[in-house]
């Protein structure tokens, strides 16, 4: 099915004063939020009308703005605070320019979310860190790519995704925490990384459709309750 195009009647990118600043040093500053009315496509400003840099989207910065469709971030920002956009439930697209430097997404970020539906951060730093429920409960996401570097899921992440059905895992993975994956009800197979070391207490519990799990060959602790309620799914293989 071919997309409509993403069509924007404010993009705000071109008016740096009309959003609002928080000064963090002499010469950076965060996005707090915006003055303009319901935006519907949002390119953050990678500089402050002040000249400062824009490292940061501040604590719920843009949560609950219903209208927002598309999200672009400049390569200066390397932080997403907790709930900045949790409850966008229009947002379908998410771009990071060229050599984005970021490297933490908060808690509950982009929460509720529903309307999103493919998310790709290998763009990002490869050392990128997610809070707890970061992406939890975006209802319509189907594909996540994530990028290499990145050394564990956070507690909930990807919590109720129901709709996920491909995640690429990097190759760098070792931990995946607490209910990390729980719910996602449309996952079918995972092949899990060779480094993997640890899967926590209820990371895939409830995904109900998950079938097929390959484990890596390397010493690997799993949590008893880690694939509870997974009810299709056999004997977990292992590599090799």
């Amino acid at each position: 099915m071919t997309k409509s195009p993403i069509t924007c009647s404010m993009n705000i990118s071109e008016f740096a004063g009309q959003f609002t600043y928080q000064p963090l040093t002499h010469d950076t500053c965060a996005v707090t939020g915006y003055t303009l009315p319901a935006p519907v496509c949002l390119t953050l400003p990678e500089y402050a009308p002040d000249g400062r840099a824009v490292v940061a989207v501040g604590d719920r910065a843009f949560a609950n703005c219903t209208s927002l469709r598309s999200l672009t971030l400049p390569a200066s920002v390397a932080s997403i605070g907790v709930r900045a956009f949790a409850f966008c439930t229009s947002l379908l697209d998410i771009r990071l320019c060229n050599g984005s430097r970021l490297s933490h997404i908060g808690d509950r970020a982009f929460m509720g979310c529903e309307r999103l539906t493919v998310l790709r951060l290998a763009g990002a730093s490869a050392h990128l860190s997610c809070g707890r429920s970061a992406f939890a409960y975006c209802t319509r996401l189907r594909s996540v790519v994530l990028p290499e570097g990145m050394d564990e899921l956070s507690p909930s992440l990807f919590e109720g995704c129901t709709a996920l059905e491909h995640i690429h895992l990097p190759s760098t993975l070792r931990t995946l925490r607490t209910g990390a994956l729980a719910a996602c009800s449309s996952l079918r197979r995972l092949i899990l990384p060779a480094g993997l070391t640890a899967i926590e207490d209820c990371a895939f519990a409830y995904c109900s459709h998950l079938q097929d799990v390959t484990l890596p060959e390397s010493a690997c602790m799993v949590s008893a309750s880690a694939f509870m309620d997974c009810v299709r799914l056999g004997d977990l293989l292992m590599v090799g």
